[in-house]
């Protein structure tokens, strides 16, 4: 299911000079790092995952679903989990990224399936700082897409932005079989802000890990702080509060708080 040539030294060498040039900030872009039959058997596991393993994501800055910390997985998510939580692997992205003790996330806070739906985005920001549970600090995030026959006009691709010029300098369409690592730090900024427009109503969909280090070079605040938008749109008091426990919560007590605060609404004179 993956491909070892590309884990060879020689390709490991070529790997960190290109993670390590990259623009506006460190990462490498993987082709064909899974096997096309392994991928197809993923793609099916998002038909099979549970109403209540799914976290709803549904604000002005991000609309998308994730499978909850702890979800059940299918067999081939999990065994996906399982090759890039080896300890193999986790000398290949040391070796790539030059980043020592790098850590894996069994519980999958903040990854796992991944889907955003016609309509759906996530606008740019960054990440979570670290791990709310252990309180290590999010270093590394690896994502593979399974959308097949993607089109660039379709929306949905990662833009990689410059802070300091405010700008996209990057763009990766989310074809099938495509797999992006890149570094985390407060400059890291990355998202999708263009809806996803796809003709026949299809989801844009992915799996995602993070990885994480006790420490890293630049200063992280000492509590945990949630994802953070670089250009937010104006979110109400009610949609701050669902931003911060919605990694926890599953989407049917979402919906239930909502309906609540409407209901709510209606009763003020």
């Amino acid at each position: 299911m993956l491909n070892k040539n590309l884990l060879s030294r020689s390709s490991i060498e070529s790997f960190r000079r290109q993670y390590q040039t990259a623009e506006p900030f460190p990462h490498i872009v993987f082709q064909n790092l899974f096997s096309d039959d392994f991928l197809e058997s993923l793609l099916e596991d998002f038909d099979h995952v549970g109403f209540g393993d799914w976290l709803r994501y549904d604000t002005s800055n991000e609309v998308k679903f994730a499978t909850r910390p702890g979800a059940k997985l299918g067999p081939s998510s999990q065994t996906y989990m399982d090759v890039i939580h080896r300890g193999s692997f986790m000398t290949f992205l040391s070796d790539v990224t030059g980043i020592a003790g790098i850590l894996p996330d069994p519980m999958l806070f903040g990854g796992g399936l991944h889907e955003i739906p016609a309509g759906g985005k996530f606008g740019v920001h960054t990440d979570f700082n670290r791990h709310p549970v252990t309180r290590l600090d999010t270093r590394l995030v690896f994502l593979t897409y399974l959308n097949k026959d993607w089109d660039a006009s379709y929306g949905g691709a990662l833009e990689l932005w410059d802070r300091s010029t405010n700008r996209c300098v990057q763009q990766v369409v989310p074809h099938f079989g495509t797999s992006i690592l890149f570094g985390h730090s407060a400059d890291s900024l990355h998202g999708h802000p263009i809806p996803v427009q796809t003709p026949d109503g299809r989801s844009r969909r992915s799996i995602a890990a993070y990885f994480y280090t006790n420490g890293r070079p630049d200063p992280v605040d000492d509590e945990f702080r949630t994802t953070h938008f670089h250009q937010p749109l104006e979110t109400g008091r009610f949609g701050r509060v669902a931003n911060s426990v919605k990694y926890f919560v599953p989407p049917a007590f979402v919906d239930a708080g909502k309906r609540i605060r409407r209901g709510l609404m209606k009763l003020k004179p």
